[in-house]
């Protein structure tokens, strides 16, 4: 099961639960403070501003930039590309959208694969309420590899008008198992956020 994707340094020891919440406050949006249920930091994610390949970077608690996240310019369909450390270049990873199918999912190429275009991992689930599953593929055998769902802030009256006066966006929380890998977890989240991002028109 374990498999370092991005750092054996982040691979789970054992049963994590990860909250994403998004800092509100952030400049640009979407920047994302990464804790366990301990309330213990492990990640943050800090946008690049002014970036067409809109680039992040996951930085650990130390400050270390762990790998980066940014669009591919030239691609059929809608693709991020997980990169390691503070390089453009090397890329780790590749996820895409697979939209013309009977229940979208999310496909995960590893670019040190062995060299198919066959996925190495798959999201699956409701994208549109950001609930679904990880699935590994590696080794030609589906196993679960996480569970991903995104909490609201509103889930009751109170909440709203708690969060109407101490605005708080809301949160992912990523459930993941001993050996899998936070770092390509964490990535692998706000990329499919991005995905299937509801569009931010003009409000009344």
């Amino acid at each position: 099961m374990a498999r370092a994707i991005v750092n054996a340094q982040y691979c789970a020891q054992g049963e994590v639960t990860l909250k994403a919440q998004e800092r509100v406050m952030s400049i640009g949006g979407d920047g994302f403070q990464i804790k366990d249920d301990q309330g213990r930091l492990w990640f943050r994610v800090d946008n690049k501003l002014f970036s067409m390949r809109e680039k992040r970077a996951l930085v650990d608690a130390t400050g270390r930039t762990v790998c980066g996240l940014q669009k591919k310019l030239i691609s059929l369909k809608p693709t991020f590309q997980i990169t390691r450390g503070d390089s453009a270049d090397e890329v780790i990873a590749e996820i895409k959208p697979k939209l013309l199918s009977l229940k979208p999912c999310v496909n995960v190429f590893l670019v040190a694969g062995d060299g198919d275009r066959e996925p190495d991992f798959k999201c699956q689930g409701n994208f549109r309420a950001k609930k679904f599953e990880v699935v590994s593929l590696l080794g030609g055998q589906e196993t679960e590899y996480a569970k991903i769902k995104k909490e609201s802030q509103f889930s009751s009256g109170a909440a709203f008008f708690k969060a109407r006066l101490m605005p708080e966006a809301d949160a992912y929380f990523i459930h993941a198992p001993p050996g899998a890998d936070l770092a390509f977890l964490c990535a692998l989240c706000i990329a499919v956020d991005e995905l299937f991002q509801e569009p931010k028109g003009p409000r009344d």
